[in-house]
């Protein structure tokens, strides 16, 4: 720089009362340093190309990225400076500074007042920190505006799907088209559970392909509702899936939703073509709220399948009703005249018109039966003393069933009265009793209990024809080879029968149902592979006169106390898992639910329960009872509470569970289990 341009530049600094210095970030030198520098900085800047160390502290680096910045910008800008000997830091503007014949320089100006220097430094973050929350509101809004797209899209088709014809028998046929013809996406299959498989029952686009349509998937329905609601379903379905489709559509590019009934897994929405909705929230959002509302299609469905049913039942019933008792007045007829007949014939007359005798009782028996089930069989209810009925017709079980099944009547002490007719009864226990044995053609075991219950508000919620209140339980168990879930549901329908021809009427069932219904009562099967059957029927309590007074003087209904501990909970029904868990919470227990006696050896090893409840029957290699002994291992003081559909006798003749154990028969009220729990809690 010559003498000139420092001439000019002391002038022009006077003239602004800057302090100015010119620096060469290359040689690492000030070039020039206004008065109003060597003022600020010390008389070493007095001298030529005073090395840049000499005025500032830069051994942390930041003078020289501050200079490096400089010169790639054309604009100011401003940083801070530090000195050497404790000085307080200077606010600096640096640009840069272009010469001829020479390598670019940096322009510094320093300000000694740096509180100024400081509101502007604040007042330009200010201005940025403006700046990001105006870009931070902008895209916020751009996202709500593709929300609220999403949503509206959704709305429509869920609108839509509501209007579907779910009588008909491709009502899943119409909702994937409503789906596929409004949303993005290249293809969707709707794959719902079908006899505890999945099937594919709806494909549009791409997926319509042969082989897709109508196939079933690997692993039972059981499986996955055991692992939904965890990811690990999703990656065993879409296995499936390309397995089943046998590469025929490109899985890797397909993204399943669950289709979920009150919380309990039903199938999947398959959807293809649409890889963001797995990141893009708002997709999701939209085909979340889709596959929510299929699956509230596919429940009205199921609703509506239940109530045709029971409607078909009724109108069965009264069709039985009205040709039984038609038929009952011709054989009143044919029987009549037989009778006179056996009056005045011969010898082969006689067991010609004998035959015809037999013939018609055998109608008129079978017209009783169709009455029963349609509930006009007039009934003579009384109250009944049920232990005293049933050890009274316990020789004639005995003499119904085969020699190689075992009879075993278990009477409950203290049970209350009902009032029923006590030969429809022992008709309806007796037809249970056949039942069993035709179960157990190798022998076996057949269970007769009673026992007092209470079936809750919870209880008739899911039941609807049941109405809350005290009954005396009378179960019928086998050790016989059970029924399948579509046998239990066509069980009581008249003249269906999985026995040969001839070898059924078909009516046992069906008069069993009647008679229960008739008497105001409630019927129900429980029923697993392999383990037998028990049927259980409710009957109201029956309170005499003096027994309501005595009640009314009483202290009032019975509740249980509220409950504390940690309790492991190991249920492999989703529905009733869910139940208990909600129900022990609401009284003061923490609960934790599995569904597998696996996963609830893996909470045993982490410890902290005081109670394990567990189901008798599970999936898996692990059931009830070796999950009891496996965690008597780890926790020997471990109290064990056993539950299950099955009677206790039952379970206990299977081998399932030792004599003696604590046990919980369902159905259950919370107030009893709690009571349980309450009584098996460790005290401290």
């Amino acid at each position: 720089m010559t003498d000139t341009d420092g001439q000019t530049l002391d002038t022009l600094s006077r003239l602004t009362g800057n302090a100015t210095l010119i620096i060469d970030p290359a040689a690492g030198v000030v070039r020039y340093a206004s008065a109003h520098a060597v003022d600020l900085l010390g008389p070493v800047l007095n001298r030529r190309d005073v090395p840049v160390s000499d005025a500032f502290l830069i051994e942390d680096g930041a003078f020289d990225a501050f200079m490096r910045d400089a010169l790639t910008v054309t604009s100011p800008i401003m940083s801070s400076v530090r000195r050497h000997a404790g000085n307080p830091p200077l606010a600096a503007k640096a640009m840069r500074l272009a010469l001829k014949d020479a390598p670019p320089q940096v322009l510094l100006l320093l300000d000694p007042e740096p509180e100024l220097s400081t509101r502007f430094r604040l007042l330009a973050e200010t201005i940025g920190e403006l700046n990001a929350e105006v870009g931070r509101r902008v895209r916020a809004e751009l996202h709500l505006s593709h929300t609220i797209s999403a949503l509206r899209r959704a709305v429509s088709v869920i609108h839509r799907l509501s209007a579907v014809d779910i009588s008909s028998g491709d009502y899943l046929e119409q909702a994937g088209t409503i789906i596929h013809g409004a949303m993005d996406s290249a293809g969707i299959a709707i794959v719902v559970g079908v006899r505890n498989r999945l099937q594919v029952q709806a494909v549009t686009g791409e997926l319509a392909v042969d082989g897709v349509r109508g196939a079933r998937l690997n692993g039972s329905l059981t499986a996955y509702q055991q692992q939904y609601p965890e990811k690990g379903w999703r990656r065993e379905f879409m296995s499936a899936a390309a397995a089943a489709w046998a590469d025929r559509v490109a899985v890797e590019e397909a993204v399943a939703l669950p289709l979920a009934v009150s919380g309990e897994f039903r199938g999947a929405l398959v959807v293809s073509g649409r890889p963001d909705l797995v990141k893009d929230d708002n997709a999701r959002l939209e085909w979340d709220l889709i596959a929510e509302a299929l699956g509230s299609v596919i429940s009205r469905a199921e609703i509506e399948a239940r109530l045709i049913h029971a409607q078909k039942l009724q109108a069965i019933g009264q069709l039985t009703g009205g040709i039984a008792h038609d038929f009952n007045n011709i054989l009143a007829v044919v029987m009549g005249n037989a009778e006179l007949l056996l009056e005045e014939m011969g010898k082969l007359d006689l067991e010609l018109a004998g035959e015809i005798r037999d013939a018609a009782l055998r109608g008129a028996t079978l017209t009783s039966r169709l009455l029963s089930f349609a509930r006009k069989q007039p009934l003579r209810p009384e109250p009944t003393d049920v232990n005293a009925l049933l050890r009274a017709f316990d020789p004639m079980i005995r003499r119904t069933v085969t020699e190689n099944i075992d009879v075993e009547l278990v009477s409950s002490g203290g049970l209350w009265e009902t009032q029923i007719d006590r030969s429809q009864l022992e008709n309806a226990v007796l037809n249970l009793a056949l039942n069993a044995r035709d179960a157990m053609p190798n022998g076996g075991k057949l269970t007769i209990e009673t026992a007092n219950t209470r079936l809750d508000h919870d209880y008739a919620a899911r039941h609807a024809e049941v109405e809350p209140g005290q009954y005396v339980m009378i179960a019928v168990s086998d050790t016989g080879h059970g029924m399948d879930p579509e046998t239990i549901e066509e069980a009581f329908t008249p003249f269906f029968t999985t026995k040969e021809v001839g070898k059924g009427s078909g009516l046992g069932l069906s008069m069993v149902f009647g008679f229960v219904k008739q008497s105001l009562g409630h019927v129900k099967i429980y029923s697993e592979g392999e383990m037998g059957t028990t049927v259980r029927m409710y009957f109201p309590r029956h309170i005499s006169e003096d027994e309501a007074q005595r009640t009314l003087q009483g202290s009032g209904a019975e509740t249980a106390d509220s409950g504390s501990g940690r309790i492991l909970l190991v249920e492999d029904d989703p529905g009733v898992l869910r139940y208990l868990s909600r129900s022990l919470a609401r009284v003061g227990f923490d609960v934790e639910g599995v569904q597998t006696g696996e996963e609830g050896l893996e909470r045993v090893k982490r410890g902290g329960f005081d109670i394990l409840l567990t189901d008798v029957v599970l999936p898996g290699e692990i059931s009830g009872s070796k999950l009891a002994e496996l965690a008597r291992t780890l926790m020997p003081d471990l109290p064990v509470l056993f539950m299950s559909g099955y009677t206790e006798n039952s379970i206990v003749h299977h081998g399932r569970l030792d004599p003696g154990v604590n046990f919980i028969s369902k159905p259950f009220t919370r107030d009893q289990l709690v009571r349980r729990l309450n009584d098996l809690m460790p005290r401290t």
